[in-house]
């Protein structure tokens, strides 16, 4: 089926009681092992494409092949872009498919995150396009340098009405606790704050970070008001781990790719196909 809009699957997750992943897709085989999974378990699914890998590939490229992907699919699959940077970037992949856009003004003082967040709104409300925002910082194992490498910044509850009001955003990625990579240490997640940042707004709220949190975990966050998760680094270590063991079992020297990706990709799929069980949307695609 065509591409569906962002906007339709959270809506749906949410008056249906179960929440959806996100799932970071770097290549081909990522967007091809993610639908797989939500055909499998029948699964409603967002391609969570990084701006960092939009850039690496080139604008346009992940977009056209998803949107064929897609159109094979029998389950909804809809595409936005993640951690975009700039009013500018998220007009790109409005015009290149994408149905939902991140803008991530995080690091900005409260009001420039208003401001930037406000003008891709105005922007992006007028084609119909979901805008989600963030506040706080989740902070990424796997950056030494930079505002993501520093320690974890939470999202504070009083600040949420005003900039979801101000903003115009229809979603919000809130930092409870998560980490973005396979963190170390056992995560703690303040569910606390999440009920009062849930009270605080009607925005959807979002979780990045998923990796790292354990399957239980994921299942209460939703039961708080979480409607997504968004996933990339498990997804990730699982194929780069199947592509090593594959040329240690095959030979460093072995130049048949079909059975070093395919494995590979099969690793991607199981992944993702366990944390749509653990957030409930199995068997979704197929009610309504």
């Amino acid at each position: 089926m065509p591409l569906v809009k962002v906007e339709d699957i959270y809506r749906r997750a949410r008056e249906g009681g179960y929440g959806v992943g996100g799932f970071c897709a770097e290549n081909s085989d990522s967007i091809q092992a993610i639908i797989a999974a939500a055909e499998e378990t029948r699964s409603p699914v967002v391609l969570a494409l990084w701006q960092e890998d939009l850039l690496a590939a080139g604008p346009g490229y992940l977009e056209a092949f998803a949107q064929y992907a897609a159109q094979r699919s029998t389950v909804p699959v809809a595409l936005m872009v993640d951690h975009a940077s700039s009013l500018a970037f998220c007009l790109t992949c409005i015009l290149n498919g994408h149905s939902g856009v991140m803008i991530d003004g995080s690091h900005l003082p409260l009001s420039e995150n208003i401001r930037l967040t406000r003008q891709v709104c105005e922007i992006a409300h007028l084609v119909d396009v979901l805008v989600e925002g963030e506040l706080g910082t989740v902070r990424r194992t796997f950056e030494t340098t930079g505002p993501y490498a520093e320690q974890t910044v939470f999202t504070d509850p009083d600040e949420v009405a005003e900039y979801v009001t101000q903003s115009g955003a229809d979603a919000l990625a809130v930092s409870i606790g998560t980490e973005s990579g396979i963190s170390s240490q056992p995560l703690q997640m303040d569910f606390d704050r999440l009920r009062r940042i849930a009270r605080a707004t009607d925005a959807y709220l979002i979780l990045h970070g998923g990796s790292g949190t354990p399957h239980e975990v994921l299942r209460a966050l939703v039961k708080e008001g979480i409607t997504a998760v968004r996933f990339a680094s498990a997804l990730r270590i699982a194929y780069l781990d199947a592509i090593e063991q594959a040329r240690d079992k095959l030979g460093r020297d072995y130049p048949d790719t079909r059975y070093i990706l395919g494995p590979a990709k099969d690793a991607v799929r199981q992944v993702v196909a366990g944390y749509m069980h653990s957030l409930g949307c199995a068997g979704q695609a197929d009610r309504g």
